[in-house]
């Protein structure tokens, strides 16, 4: 498991949502320059700017359900469309 970049503030594990700062810097992090903007792993859209990321939200790799922490390693951005199919198949 890789530690939290120094940069972000702690969170507590079981705390529900990601903070933004996390969120913020994941999209950062995680930014496709041949697309221009950060890719929805679900449905390979691309999003970019400011309109675009506020359609993106916190997920986790591994569901609360099934254990899954509030730790970065677990952290992924769906977009909203995404992240409710992945709730009703879960």
């Amino acid at each position: 498991m890789s530690k939290l970049p120094p940069f972000l503030p702690a969170c507590n594990p079981n705390a529900r949502d990601f903070p933004m700062a996390w969120k913020e810097s994941y999209f950062r992090e995680n930014w496709n320059e041949e697309r221009g903007g950060y890719v929805c792993p679900d449905c390979n859209q691309a999003f970019a700017g400011p309109k675009d990321f506020r359609q993106l939200e916190g997920d986790r790799l591994i569901p609360r359900s099934q254990g899954g922490q509030t730790v970065w390693d677990n952290l992924i951005l769906r977009c909203k469309p995404c992240k409710v199919a992945k709730r009703k198949k879960t």
